[in-house]
């Protein structure tokens, strides 16, 4: 036998004896199947996953003036850019937190990891009111949130007073509460803050920040309140009142998703868990516990025949 001849029978020997190992262990390949599969699962589901609008109000009214907010929170967005711009203009108002129009009342309030880009015009005026959307572009579509905002006359009702804001935080994240209060010749001198029938003050060092502006042109007073880190301790009823005694309140819930996993994790049901999991993992227990099995059968077959 020459050598090509023994490269020959190397070659196919060795591939033999590879198909004979794969046959004989098939469950290596089954795994291995297994393990593309659930691999590639995951990269599809990655890949659809969807660009969502979270839930926020889309018609908001305000007094001239005033703060007005525009909400909008989008979970899924990725690397793409969220542009503000009015409805029926072609120009955008902001792209990502820069401003694109000559006029510094319009900013973009971005929370990081909350997927919260606000559109903020500081002294709304009449000509602001109209329809704005809240746009992401990208190569296949572009998706939209349309918002109407509507400016009243500050002029043509009475003294007031409300208060904006969202209804839950997730604790950790910075809780931003704006107080809007008019007055009839003259603003209110200050605006004070309570919460679940306590006042709350600046506290730089516990991280709660109190701002206020005051227009005396338009008789109105703004006072934003900001909690850094919230804890479920923040969570209850805001009340804001202004020096001429009016009231508004919203309710705020500090969502504790961590504490819920936890307690899900240490729950009772984790007692029928260990037999199926250690006997799952190691067939060889199997193995055991049928020759256990066996070796107890035959014992009581030979009681049985000794006794006859």
């Amino acid at each position: 036998m020459n050598s090509f001849d023994n490269i020959i029978h190397e070659t196919t020997w060795i591939f033999g004896t590879a198909m004979i190992f794969l046959y004989s262990h098939s469950w290596i390949t089954s795994l291995l199947f297994l393990s593309l599969g659930h691999a590639s699962g995951i990269r599809q589901i990655r890949s659809t996953e969807t660009l969502d609008f979270l839930d926020t109000p889309v018609n908001v009214t305000y007094r001239t003036g005033e703060l007005a907010v525009l909400y909008c929170s989008i979970h899924n967005l990725g690397t793409k850019t969220v542009v503000w711009r009015r409805a029926n203009d072609q120009g955008p108002i902001t792209i990502a937190e820069m401003t694109y129009v000559p006029d510094d009342r319009f900013l973009v309030n971005h929370v990081p990891f909350k997927g919260q880009w606000d559109l903020l015009i500081k002294n709304v005026q009449p000509a602001d009111q109209g329809i704005y959307e809240c746009q992401v572009s990208s190569k296949d579509r572009t998706s939209r949130r349309l918002l109407t905002l509507t400016v009243e006359d500050s002029r043509s009702r009475p003294p007031h007073i409300h208060i904006s804001g969202p209804e839950y935080v997730e604790k950790g994240d910075t809780i931003t509460l704006t107080c809007n209060a008019s007055g009839i010749n003259y603003p209110p001198e200050e605006i004070d803050w309570f919460r679940n029938g306590q006042k709350v003050s600046s506290d730089v060092e516990n991280g709660i920040h109190i701002y206020e502006r005051v227009s005396i042109t338009l008789k109105i007073i703004t006072s934003i309140l900001e909690i850094e880190r919230a804890t479920t301790e923040d969570d209850g009823m805001y009340v804001c009142r202004s020096s001429g005694l009016q009231l508004a309140s919203k309710r705020l819930i500090v969502l504790n998703a961590g504490t819920y996993n936890v307690k899900r994790d240490t729950s009772d049901d984790k007692s029928f868990q260990p037999l199926s999991s250690s006997t799952e993992s190691n067939p060889r227990v199997y193995l055991g516990m049928f020759f256990l099995l066996s070796l107890s059968a035959v014992s009581v077959c030979t009681g049985v025949t000794s006794s006859y």
